[in-house]
């Protein structure tokens, strides 16, 4: 309910073995000082887990919807936007699996 739909993505992807970079990319502007809403929903059919990860314009990884470590993946991540500017959004399915699904962004209140 303290959240405001701002815009999604439908993904659709098939079994990749490339490893080191995520295949659905979008680029959004992000506004400083508002806190983004990142959900990712994944068809029950897909064999992977909808990811995704974003960059900023030097393509620094700035957040991210899986912790490498633990293996763990949210289904939703926030972002306090520290800096203005165009950002890009990168989506994949857990271990290159195949799937669909959808990147929701919204804005808290």
């Amino acid at each position: 309910p303290d959240a405001k739909y701002l815009k999604d993505f439908r993904i659709q992807l098939g079994q990749s073995s490339a490893t080191n970079d995520f295949r659905f990319k979008a680029k959004i502007y992000l506004w400083k000082d508002t806190r983004y809403r990142f959900t990712m929903c994944t068809a029950e059919n897909s064999k992977g887990q909808l990811v995704m990860n974003i960059r900023d314009e030097e393509n620094k990884l700035v957040l991210e919807s899986s912790d490498p470590e633990t293996g763990t993946i949210y289904p939703f991540i926030d972002f306090n936007c520290s800096r203005s500017g165009l950002y890009q959004i990168c989506y994949d399915f857990s271990e290159r699996l195949p799937g669909s699904g959808a990147g929701i962004i919204s804005i808290l209140k």
